[in-house]
């Protein structure tokens, strides 16, 4: 998970471009070519922004509020 990343995800991209993004994804970790370390790791990161985005739209939180309830979520899980 990189908290860079998925703010930017959050700033510049819609749920749809989230979906565009996540199929491309996953159409190059069929290629055994690719890194699927690295393609795991952006897969993360769009799925991470979809849930931001998603709280967004449904509870109509702020999306700073968002994001850092979701990291905060992340870091309590890991630990």
């Amino acid at each position: 998970m990189n908290v860079a990343n998925i703010r930017k995800l959050v700033k510049e991209q819609d749920l749809d471009g989230l979906d565009k993004l996540e199929q491309e994804i996953m159409d190059q970790m069929d290629d055994d070519q690719n890194d699927l370390e690295e393609l795991g790791g952006q897969l993360t990161d769009i799925l991470g922004a979809r849930q931001i985005l998603e709280r967004v739209r449904d509870e109509s939180v702020d999306l700073k509020d968002a994001l850092r309830d979701f990291v905060k979520n992340v870091r309590d899980t890991i630990n």
